[in-house]
């Protein structure tokens, strides 16, 4: 095969990704953002309203979309109000079995580089065993850790330290 024949598969292949990309089959009502930084979401049956969404958060309880959920210092447990997020995922998961999720631990700057990985891994499973105990699949869910090795934020101040602090809930493209 030539390289011109190899450029034209590769074009009808990006246009056909970027054209799937624009269409949805859901039909839900989409989030919309106030202005005193709580989310809104209209889904599931039901209307949800989110309080204290701090910047660096997406969350909403229209799945399958990629998420965030942030941390507090130290700590993996995960916080109350991400609750109908995570349960709207796994019940995506539980409807959709092939789907499947790379749950992406992180960590700020401060720790050495052994325990943030750790911390990452623990931040990771806390969110995976929410989605195990809601019936998902363990062979949907892929847990790695990168600690503080891929921050959003690159400054060394607590705002940065809190958007750093999270699990990323992505979904993973099927083979």
């Amino acid at each position: 095969m030539n390289f011109s024949r190899l450029k034209q598969f590769a074009l009808i292949g990006v246009s056909i990704a970027a054209i799937a990309g624009c269409s949805s089959s859901y039909k839900g009502v989409g989030a919309s953002v106030g202005d005193a930084g709580s989310a809104m979401s209209q889904g599931l049956g039901k209307r949800v309203s989110f309080g204290g969404q701090e910047s660096g958060e997406s969350y909403t309880t229209r799945a399958p979309y990629n998420q965030v959920y942030l941390f507090a210092f130290d700590n993996s447990q995960v916080a109350n109000k991400y609750l109908p997020s995570l349960e709207a995922q796994a019940t995506y998961l539980k409807k959709h079995p092939g789907a499947k999720i790379m749950l992406a631990g992180h960590t700020d700057e401060r720790g050495s580089r052994e325990y943030n990985v750790a911390l990452g891994e623990r931040r990771a499973n806390s969110v995976a065993q929410l989605l195990r105990l809601s019936g998902v699949a363990k062979n949907q869910i892929r847990v790695v850790s990168y600690g503080e090795e891929r921050p959003v934020a690159f400054g060394h101040d607590e705002a940065s330290h809190r958007k750093n602090r999270r699990v990323e809930l992505i979904y993973e493209a099927t083979r």
